[in-house]
């Protein structure tokens, strides 16, 4: 998303609610997509942040069905998703390429697909498709809160409307 559609989409976002993943989805949602560059970015183990969902699919925790997006649009992206990909298979954990788009841009067209699906990204580009999806706010390999947000369209509308009369 380029900087100015982001400083805009940032101003008509609404918060619907805060707290742990499983707290936002479980019985509200058959499935999550999970943008995984977009979430694991920035973490000292991100083998560990899959290991610990996998164990919260296992336990019970995490209830509806996960799907990782990996991004393979570019191939420095496609060095990394090698190694991910390699522990999404050890950890029986699906996966889904987005080869020919960005990851969030695919989670959210397979939301579309799918019965009572949320996307978990930190970009607001899942928003350009859905009306609503999860955003991290604190991500640690152990625990993440979250927060449900919905996009505003008229308020986007508005915003982009005044870019182009000034």
């Amino acid at each position: 998303m380029d900087p100015r559609l982001r400083k805009v989409y940032s101003k008509c976002i609404t918060e619907i609610a805060r707290g742990t993943l499983p707290d936002l989805v479980n019985d509200l949602y058959d499935y999550l997509m999970i943008d995984l560059a977009s979430i694991t970015y920035g973490l000292k183990d991100p083998r560990a942040f899959l290991v610990n969902v996998r164990l919260a699919i296992d336990y019970g925790y995490l209830k509806p069905s996960v799907v990782f997006v990996v991004d393979y649009s570019k191939p420095e992206h496609r060095a990394v998703a090698e190694s991910r990909v390699k522990w999404l298979r050890d950890l029986s954990l699906d996966f889904i390429f987005a080869k020919d788009e960005p990851a969030e841009i695919k989670a959210a067209k397979e939301c579309l697909n799918k019965p009572r699906c949320i996307v978990l990204s930190r970009d607001y580009d899942p928003l350009i498709i859905m009306s609503e999806m999860i955003q991290p706010i604190k991500i640690t390999e152990r625990a993440w809160i979250n927060r449900r947000i919905t996009i505003n369209r008229e308020c986007v509308n508005k915003y982009l409307n005044e870019d182009k009369t000034t």
